[in-house]
């Protein structure tokens, strides 16, 4: 039942903002079941000219029992409707977001390797599954461009966000629009939860086709050869240097139970330490000009999600909506709060 509850968290979340959205299927894109991969755009009296990008969370997995379960650690099947917006930094109420006015494009989650793979394996039971959640959105961008829904050339203003694994993917994701918008486009990173401070096992659980797309979608933004220990937030300095033209905001609990307990291989007491640590996100990023932290000392694991935790303060008495909203509009200086 614990492990049952746990992937519910991981899975679902709540329909807060609603928007009107149009699904797009993807052709030659696929959910880590094989069926057709899809993805929603809500641009009905918006501005083309900005765009904000949501990668759904939703876990990994590395063999038949954490993608199917008993151990399920993700969900690896099509959304069969979105109902409404999730993060709360698109409400169409400009107090709550300065974010209202922007088209969102939802990518959905379903291949369980954090956006980040383009293979297709076979475990030692159970059916195949097509872990290409990177080359799903290098095909979705051109086929979403190629059928008129948008326009990457005129877009003046891009944000890219997501909550765990869709945390991971703005990050990483962010070479993936690079190629695609003018040099003079206003560019923001909102990456709640992904991570970054994991036990030194971490990576000995997936296989070597996951390790390979790890490495080649990571090195993308700067972070060469990241798979001998988990302490990924010790190479801030680096994506944020390969990322200079964008402003980055990372939100991430000091316990965060999810990232440490269930996916990291540490308690949430050694993730605390880490994060705390000189080599932590809190205390590398103080000092990059391009890249801020905000990193509130409890277990929850993600922020932007619901009203409730987007309320969540640092002893600085700053939100985590606050602290997304400075980000975006350029407020924070490199500041970095807990």
């Amino acid at each position: 039942m614990k492990r049952l509850l746990i992937a519910f968290c991981l899975i679902i979340s709540f329909p807060l903002h609603a928007r009107k959205f149009t699904r797009v299927l993807i052709p030659g894109a696929t959910c880590g079941d094989g069926t057709t991969y899809s993805v929603f755009v809500n641009s009905t009296g918006k501005d083309a000219r900005k765009l904000a990008v949501e990668f759904m969370g939703g876990g990994v997995c590395w063999d038949s029992s954490s993608c199917f379960g008993p151990n399920l650690r993700t969900w690896i099947h099509p959304l069969p409707k979105l109902i409404g917006q999730m993060n709360v930094m698109v409400s169409e109420t400009e107090k709550k977001s300065p974010l209202h006015n922007h088209m969102v494009l939802y990518f959905p989650y379903c291949t369980g390797d954090v956006f980040a793979g383009s293979h297709t394996i076979k475990y030692e039971w159970g059916p195949k599954v097509h872990h290409t959640g990177h080359s799903n959105i290098e095909k979705s961008l051109v086929h979403l461009q190629n059928s008129g829904y948008i326009n990457l050339d005129s877009v003046q203003d891009l944000v890219l966000y997501g909550s765990s694994a869709g945390g991971i993917a703005s990050l990483l994701h962010s070479a993936t629009f690079d190629k695609y918008i003018s040099r003079k486009t206003k560019r923001t990173i909102l990456a709640d939860a992904p991570g970054l401070h994991f036990g030194k096992t971490f990576w000995n659980k997936f296989t070597r086709q996951q390790l390979r797309d790890f490495n080649t979608a990571f090195s993308k933004v700067g972070l060469n050869s990241v798979m001998d220990d988990g302490m990924v937030a010790n190479r801030a300095p680096d994506f944020c240097r390969a990322l200079r033209k964008w402003e980055i905001g990372i939100l991430q609990g000091s316990q965060d139970l999810i990232m440490s307990s269930v996916f990291g291989n540490i308690t949430p007491e050694e993730h605390r330490q880490l994060v705390y640590s000189d080599s932590g996100i809190f205390e590398l990023t103080k000092s990059i000009k391009n890249c801020s932290a905000w990193t509130p000392d409890t277990l929850m694991h993600t922020f932007l999600l619901t009203t409730f935790s987007a309320a969540i303060q640092t002893s600085d008495e700053v939100s985590a909506r606050e602290f997304a909203r400075r980000i975006y509009e350029r407020r924070n200086a490199g500041r970095s709060y807990r």
